[in-house]
């Protein structure tokens, strides 16, 4: 049994992860052995993505206390939580399909909630495949940049060649008088 100050430092830690969190990542636990979920922590750990297995009403309160509720249905079996920042939400995404392809059968998503939206749990992959937020970022802005050097060079391109024709029409009215 969990003692009370365990379960209140369980839940500060859930309510603090989830404050700031850019998506919630909900996994089955209950097939990972020992051995992989040490692999899969230190994995977890080095791309700074939070990971915590705890029991499900806490993390229901924490999820509720964060105003998720779309994942309460989910919390039956052995459940772990991944938070992913604002900065980039889709990685725990894609170490959880990295962790798939090393170890088949041993971690399931449930479900992912990112910003609002909510992915059932076999759309892992193409999730994992989505632009983390700095990419999005340099597409946005390469997009912006691109047509702006596409006008640039349309104005640029008949502007010089009516200045060249005003050139040449002032040198021959030049010549002529």
């Amino acid at each position: 049994m969990i003692s009370l100050e365990v379960k209140k430092q369980t839940t500060d830690e859930l309510d603090q992860a989830l404050a700031t969190a850019g998506s919630v990542f909900l996994v089955d636990f209950g097939r990972i052995k020992v051995a992989h979920d040490v692999e899969l922590r230190k994995s977890l750990n080095k791309q700074g993505i939070y990971y915590r297995v705890a029991k499900n009403t806490l993390l229901r309160r924490s999820l509720h206390k964060a105003g998720i509720t779309a994942l309460d249905k989910l919390l039956k079996k052995p459940s772990a939580i991944l938070v992913g920042s604002p900065e980039d939400p889709v990685a725990p995404a894609r170490a959880i399909v990295e962790f798939q392809k090393a170890h088949l059968g041993f971690l399931d998503s449930k479900l992912t909630w990112i910003d609002g939206d909510i992915y059932p749990g076999n759309q892992i992959a193409d999730v994992a495949k989505m632009p983390g937020k700095r990419e999005l970022q340099a597409q946005v802005v390469q997009l912006f940049l691109s047509p702006g050097s596409t006008l640039v060079g349309l104005i640029k391109g008949p502007g010089s060649k009516v200045a060249g024709q005003v050139e040449a029409l002032v040198k021959r009215l030049e010549e002529a008088a």
